[in-house]
């Protein structure tokens, strides 16, 4: 049967239809005043906020890093400190641009930080050089803190001067260019022309110059112009685009001058100090003359360059002689070693190294052609061969004359030896005798040759550095083309009106959606889909409290429809069906049970049918209380205590439908639950069986008291009524647990209180209201009439 019930109705949870655009497009604008209200407080803010907001406007200047031009690398250091100049590395070139100490400077040089305002009903604009005087600062004694004036009544004469704090302003008249002292500060107001008179308030403010450079340098942007270049972009954002203008030019103007004096420093410094050391030199070479020239007269020196190298050059003479005579006696060693040693018997000797002797050579020479003609004949020839004797005896011989050769060799070396280190030790004892003082005058005259350079050289350096002084010390900054402003940039009111338009509508969308997110009832015929695989049977739409209480279902409305479609789904389930027993619960209180009951049953019994209704909700008879039956009437709990055995005495006949029996609920028993248990209970089902056909049972809520599921079993149908707004959606879940375990027989919903607004999440129903008669349609409004969102015929 639930397979039939789903086929019918074609409801399950697995069947969900997505909302249209136009659906969604209907639920927002179904809070139409929230959007209107939400447009009207941003729009008007971003109104008042650009009335009373000050323009700011934008001034931009480029600035050309020139590189400097070097020819060549230098290892001077004076040259090096002429030329120099400061490496431009572009990054730290925008950081010193960004500098406190320059800001500082450019305001003091223009007097960035006095500022003039005229005071408007809604705003203060920026006069710059504008205003009609000057504030004219003579002495300052505490620069850290500034100086508010309200300066008003403009006459010819003076003016009226406000200042202190603005709960306890001074009032002061004044007269142009006279002095005035206040915190600390002596100034002057004089004015700009002859006719300033007016009743505009202007206010002056005079401000610290590091507060004003820190401002300033805060709202400076600095950057490359393009990567590939070396200019400079400069961007301010002021109130007024002179003053940008006026900052901008004279920032470039002071960061070019700063340049040139950084150079002439160090012009200046370079000069100073060549000076002072030409000075010292100078008293150091007349020193030294004067010193040289009296030590040659006192020990008549006449030329000891001369008489000291020629022994000199004598002597290394000498020793590099000596030094060949041991390199040869050496040789000579080394040759009578290897003669002399056994392991080199029979094996060929170098040769004389250099040892200038023929006959030595020509031993050599014989002695390693015979060992190399026994080497070749020693493999052909017997060990014992007269050749080969022959051969050694004439080696032998050949030695023993190289080695008395060699003896003589170094006889005769060690001759020459002794007479060369007698004639180096006469050139040693000569340039010994030269007295010490030959070597005291050679250090003078070094002495002298210094300082003389090194004065020809200072004086060099400083006719240049006066060259370079006046020549060469031009700044590397050019500044393309005075600054230029446009705006205002600031507010931008096509973007804050379009902003103010967004969050107008985003802000209401935002709270719609939270406000469904932290919705925990049921809103709407989709919430249960969603969730419960049981079919609905129909949908109740929302009745005013007077109308909810009695039988709605007479009128020809849309409620009365909406039952008559539940009664149709009952006889299409149920038509194989002779009798039929509806029981009618809800999961909690208020959920319209007792309505429903009452009105499904009045549909019921229109066509004809006998109807009996039932009002088990004992504890609670809102049937009873709706009719206006009193409370002492006789009802079910009677019949079923026993205290009366005929049906006829208990039961109520429907004043607007003949065929409708009400069975009130009757004294309220102490136990209903137990009272729902006797025998008399099946008894009273199989009369009412007997007589009517249809009975609509009322029950209690199941989630409070299990009267239904007791008379669940006298039941063909049972009828769950969900209430939107009202059901908590974690219900779902309980009702799931009833159709899964077969508590409740045949079960299917009813959705009452459904109200017609689309964000009533009613996206899928009926959009009419409760009162609406198909056939009767009144003409549609001008606004219903062209809506996007209405439903056209």
């Amino acid at each position: 049967m639930e397979d039939m019930d789903n086929e019918l109705l074609g409801e399950s949870a697995s069947k969900k239809t997505s909302p249209t655009i136009k659906d969604l497009a209907r639920k927002y604008f179904s809070f139409w005043p929230l959007f209107i209200i939400s447009m009207a407080v941003f729009v008007g803010g971003a109104f008042l906020y650009l009335r009373r907001a000050t323009p700011k406007y934008a001034a931009t200047a480029l600035i050309m890093v020139k590189g400097e031009k070097k020819s060549y690398q230098s290892d001077d250091l004076i040259a090096s400190a002429l030329t120099a100049s400061r490496s431009s590395n572009m990054e730290n070139e925008l950081q010193l641009m960004k500098s406190i100490g320059l800001m500082e400077r450019v305001v003091i040089e223009n007097q960035f930080n006095i500022s003039y305002y005229i005071i408007g009903r809604i705003k203060t604009t920026d006069l710059y050089l504008e205003a009609p005087f000057r504030f004219i600062v003579q002495k300052v004694e505490d620069s850290s803190r500034g100086l508010t004036l309200i300066v008003k009544d403009l006459t010819t004469s003076g003016a009226v001067m406000q200042f202190g704090p603005e709960k306890a302003r001074i009032v002061q008249k004044i007269l142009w260019n006279t002095p005035y002292v206040i915190d600390g500060k002596q100034f002057v107001l004089a004015p700009r022309g002859k006719d300033i008179a007016g009743s505009g308030d202007y206010m002056t403010i005079w401000s610290p110059v590091s507060n004003t450079a820190a401002n300033i340098a805060g709202s400076l942007s600095i950057d490359w112009l393009d990567k590939k270049t070396s200019i400079i972009k400069l961007g301010l954002i002021t109130e007024n685009v002179q003053r940008g203008k006026d900052i901008l030019n004279a920032l470039a103007k002071e960061y070019d001058r700063s340049d040139l004096e950084e150079k002439n420093i160090a012009s200046r410094n370079t000069i100073r100090f060549i000076d002072d050391r030409l000075e010292i030199v100078s008293n150091e070479l007349s020193g030294v003359e004067g010193h040289l020239e009296n030590y040659q007269g006192q020990n008549q020196i006449i030329n000891v360059e001369s008489q000291s190298g020629e022994a000199f050059g004598n002597s290394n003479s000498v020793s590099k002689d000596i030094l060949n005579l041991n390199i040869q006696k050496g040789v000579v060693q080394q040759i009578q070693g290897y003669f002399n040693n056994p392991e080199s018997a029979g094996k060929l000797v170098p040769s004389s190294l250099g040892i200038q002797d023929p006959t030595l050579g020509s031993l050599i020479a014989k002695y390693n052609e015979l060992a190399m003609e026994r080497e070749r004949k020693k493999p052909q020839l017997a060990a014992n061969s007269l050749i080969l004797k022959d051969l050694e005896s004439q080696i032998n011989d050949v030695r023993g004359s190289v080695l008395e050769n060699l003896q003589n060799i170094n006889k005769n070396l060690n001759l020459q030896q002794g007479s060369l280190e007698q004639k180096n030790s006469q050139y040693r004892s000569f340039l010994s005798s030269l007295p010490r003082k030959e070597r005291v005058m050679q250090e003078i005259k070094r002495k002298q040759s210094i300082t003389e350079g090194l004065y020809l050289y200072l004086l060099q350096k400083r006719e240049e550095s006066s060259i370079s002084a006046g020549a060469e010390n031009v700044s590397v900054y050019k500044q393309i083309d005075k600054a230029s402003g446009y705006g205002p940039v600031e507010p931008n009111s096509t973007n804050v009106m379009i902003m103010a338009v967004l969050f107008g509508l985003l802000l209401p969308v935002g709270f719609i959606v939270i406000g469904e997110k932290i919705n925990d009832k049921i809103t709407g015929r989709d919430d249960v889909t969603s969730k419960l695989a049981v079919p609905v049977y129909g949908e109740i739409g929302h009745l005013p409290k007077k109308n909810a209480g009695g039988i709605v279902v007479l009128n020809r409305d849309l409620v009365g429809e909406q039952f008559r479609l539940i009664r149709t789904n009952l006889a299409l389930i149920e038509k194989n069906r002779t009798k039929q027993v509806i029981l009618i619960t809800s999961s909690g209180i208020n959920e319209g049970k007792s309505m429903v009951s009452l009105n499904l049953a009045a549909a019921l019994a229109i066509p004809g049918k006998k109807v009996a209704l039932l009002e088990f909700d004992m504890r609670k008879p809102g049937i009873s209380k709706n009719l206006g039956y009193y409370d002492n009437l006789k009802g079910l709990s009677n019949y079923l205590s026993g205290e009366t055995k005929e049906l006829s005495e208990i039961y109520q006949v429907s004043e607007e439908v003949e065929t409708l029996h009400i069975y009130p609920a009757g004294d309220i028993p102490d136990n209903p639950a137990d009272l729902l248990l006797s025998e008399n209970v099946t008894t009273l089902f199989d009369l009412l069986k007997r007589r009517y056909d249809y009975v609509v049972v009322d029950t209690p809520p199941v989630a409070l008291v299990s009267d239904a599921f007791i008379l669940n079993k006298f039941c063909d149908t049972s009828l769950f009524v969900i209430r939107q707004r009202h059901t908590p959606k974690k219900q779902l879940d309980y009702i799931q647990d009833i159709a899964e375990n077969n508590r409740l027989n045949h079960l299917g919903l009813i959705i009452n209180d459904l109200k017609t607004g689309a964000k009533y999440g009613n996206a899928y129903g009926s959009s009419q209201p409760y009162n609406y008669v198909y056939g009767q349609e009144a003409k549609k409004g001008l606004w219903r009439r062209f809506s996007p969102f209405s439903d056209r015929a």
